[in-house]
């Protein structure tokens, strides 16, 4: 059969139509994945104690440039988790009262002098100015959990009612310090706080300690989020049943090392030098390793959710300088190094909530997405390294008839003539005598005094006397019938926070 070139009108529309087919077939292609979401770096303080550091701290974030919520070019934001306590002159101190004990406790103390409380006000309101965040440590900073033995709170479990009562007192002395304190407002702030109890929507619990009641008095007082929680370190917000948002802290892994700490200053402190600041014990070389690791922990952090599934980075510090600065110096080397780079925003966690609160009202899709990081990935640019994590040598200490001794699983004691590697008993972080491994209890008495507390280390160090790892345990009322001891402290790198985070010397 032989066809003709006259083609009719039905059938050349019929036959353009299959080409175009056939050519969209071809050409078919997978939708363009969405852009990566910004990456937020929240760094918080608790604490609000030391003007000194108040205004340190802000004239810091002045100095580091970052991108706003809405890609302008804008300077580091802080949130500050304050406690009224502070702020009370301690003649004063009646004016709270203890939920479960009625009386006013206070686990951190009070303010250091009625002379420092209006320039603190002054220096709270400046940071507000400068558009860092105000939120909400409570009050005494003791248990709410009830459970610590060594607390004043112990056996007084916190139900709605004490976390209600806790959450008015909060307001009650911290808008009305002038009237509490009989002072008279500054001329820079004549009515006090430039901000009202309805801004201070964030939360952080005393020690992260809480119970299920803490979420329905956070709802019901207003706040938005909490941040008393740890989780993995690439975890993207959720709300709790309540509403309440979730912002926990990081749960990280140490640099050299196979442990893991929470993204806190108090924590890596437990990690490193067993909960105490050694300050004037650390050599140059001692106190840059505890701060770079520190400072290589935060970068690889950052680094998992960078290049990754791009969850927030949650760090949070105190008003402390302990162990030389080591930590507050790692976190501003961190801020430097992260908050100027391409999309990463380093703000407070309000403006991070209105950016996820908007996302959840008017683009639930992406943000569906991103929580499962179906998005376009930067490409690892290997400008930050990978954290070595070998299997550490276990080290403990033991108390036998012959006294206290450095103790390693036999595995590790047949390789550390070949490493290299020797063990170290350290009392109140020196070494015994000619670095001997073992003691008698009798000696260690004599050294430290009957009745009296002491800090005694195992540890396994190198050639050069760095430690490999090392358990620290506190010893009090030595040599008398009441002695106990507790440890390893690097245990609690795993914990929350003690009164102690805010009470140690720097």
């Amino acid at each position: 059969m032989k066809l003709t070139g006259i083609v009719t009108g039905a059938l050349f529309i019929s036959l353009l139509a299959g080409a175009a087919h056939a050519a969209k077939g071809k050409d078919k292609r997978k939708p363009q994945a969405l852009e990566a979401p910004p990456q937020y770096v929240i760094l918080a303080f608790d604490g609000s104690l030391s003007n000194d550091f108040w205004k340190e701290s802000q004239d810091f974030a002045d100095t580091v440039a970052t991108e706003g919520v809405k890609g302008e070019k804008t300077t580091v934001k802080f949130t500050y988790f304050v406690n009224p306590p502070y702020y009370l002159d301690p003649a004063k101190k009646s004016a709270y009262q203890t939920p479960g004990l009625n009386r006013p406790v206070s686990c951190i103390g009070w303010s250091n002098g009625r002379d420092t409380i209006v320039p603190r006000i002054d220096l709270t309101n400046r940071a507000y100015k400068r558009g860092h965040e105000i939120g909400s440590h409570a009050n005494s900073h003791c248990d709410q959990s009830g459970k610590d033995r060594g607390n004043p709170m112990y056996g007084h479990r916190w139900g709605l009612k004490e976390w209600m009562s806790e959450f008015k007192q909060f307001n009650d002395i911290f808008f009305n310090l002038f009237r509490i304190n009989g002072l008279s407002p500054s001329a820079a702030n004549p009515k006090g706080f430039d901000f009202t109890q309805k801004e201070i929507i964030g939360f952080r619990a005393p020690l992260l300690a809480h119970t299920p009641e803490m979420w329905p008095a956070l709802k019901a007082n207003g706040f938005k989020y909490d941040t008393s929680q740890s989780s993995e370190p690439t975890y993207w917000p959720q709300r709790h049943p309540t509403g309440i948002w979730n912002f926990p802290l990081g749960t990280i892994k140490v640099a050299g090392t196979d442990r893991k700490t929470y993204s806190m200053d108090y924590n890596f402190m437990c990690r490193q030098t067993g909960c105490n600041s050694i300050s004037e014990k650390l050599s140059d070389a001692e106190y840059l390793r505890l701060k770079n690791q520190m400072l290589d922990s935060y970068k690889y952090y950052f680094k998992i959710n960078y290049f990754g599934g791009r969850g927030p980075i949650h760090i949070g510090h105190h008003f402390s300088k302990w162990n030389r600065g080591a930590y507050w110096v790692a976190m501003k080397e961190f801020a430097k190094f992260v908050c100027g780079k391409p999309g990463v925003r380093c703000v407070t966690y309000r403006e991070y909530l209105s950016w996820l609160e908007n996302l959840e009202r008017n683009d639930s899709t992406s943000l569906a997405a991103y929580r499962k990081g179906q998005f376009q990935r930067l490409r690892d640019d290997n400008t930050i390294k990978n954290i070595a994590t070998p299997v550490l040598a276990d080290v403990r200490l033991e108390e036998t008839v012959d006294g206290l001794q450095v103790m390693t699983e036999l595995a590790v004691e047949d390789r550390m003539p070949a490493m290299g590697w020797s063990k170290r008993l350290s009392v109140n972080f020196q070494p015994v005598e000619a670095n001997e491994a073992s003691m008698t209890k009798e000696a260690l008495v004599k050294q430290v005094g009957e009745g009296q507390s002491a800090l005694v280390r195992a540890a396994i160090v190198t050639r050069d006397g760095v430690e490999i790892n090392a358990s620290t345990y506190k010893y009090e009322n030595l040599g008398t019938p009441e002695e106990s001891v507790t440890g390893p402290l690097e245990d609690r790198a795993m914990m929350g926070e003690t009164a102690e985070a805010h009470t140690m010397e720097e």
